[in-house]
């Protein structure tokens, strides 16, 4: 297998608001790399552990030139620093270029989810400085068994009116900022062949939010091998 690394370019590492169309391409271009290989084998467990661990492999194979990933063991949480995950810059200054969370809240083939989980876990993104955002989750593909609910198991609908309130609630996003949001659905398929789907906000401008709107990221079937 070649190099997997990623590229981050430089004109997408500062925060301002030039460069917006290219810093989604570079987003776009991050789902796709990442779904490309980073669901477990089938001769693995599916445990939220294996699933979690198979993430940091990815990452870990996808960090850029010149970048540092913690945590450094993608087999361990030990080093983690601030979030679950992140590339920085080794040149001086060691700036974050991408920041992470992972957070099932659930067996990802259980029946109960818990937003709430999530959502604590998201909003230690919303103060780091990082060019890059990821959030990686896991909503109901369906959720016409769980309607009513009460903070139990959540669609992707759901998700977004929550992540929305959460962005729209801080007020001190730094312009060039770009979050990627990447769902892993719960389809209570274990040996499927899994489905992803992730969607993309960019920051324009500093403070406050204003009225955020998603854009659509990759979306489609996961390889498994």
């Amino acid at each position: 297998m070649g190099d997997e690394r990623f590229d981050i370019p430089p004109n997408c590492r500062d925060f301002d608001a030039e460069n917006l169309e290219r810093r989604l391409e570079v987003a776009r271009g991050f789902v796709a790399a990442f779904v490309a290989n980073v669901a477990p084998q089938r001769s693995l467990d599916h445990s939220n552990k294996e699933w979690t661990r198979s993430i940091r492999r990815r990452l870990k194979a996808m960090c850029p030139n010149g970048c540092y990933m913690c945590p450094p063991d993608p087999n361990s949480s030990k080093g983690e620093f601030l979030v679950d995950f992140v590339w920085g810059e080794n040149s001086l200054g060691q700036r974050i270029l991408l920041a992470g969370e992972s957070e099932w809240a659930t067996d990802r083939y259980g029946k109960q989810t818990r937003w709430s989980l999530v959502e604590e876990d998201f909003e230690k993104l919303l103060s780091v400085k990082a060019s890059f955002k990821v959030l990686v989750f896991s909503s109901d593909f369906n959720l016409a068994d769980f309607l009513g609910a009460l903070d139990g198991d959540f669609s992707i609908g759901f998700a977004k009116t929550r992540i929305k309130a959460s962005l729209e609630g801080y007020g001190h996003h730094l312009a060039g900022e770009v979050y990627i949001f990447v769902d892993f659905p719960a389809t209570g398929d274990p040996t499927g062949p899994g489905l992803f789907r992730s969607f993309i906000w960019q920051v324009k401008k500093f403070g406050a939010a204003g009225e955020v709107v998603f854009v659509d990221g990759p979306t489609g079937v996961l390889l498994r091998r």
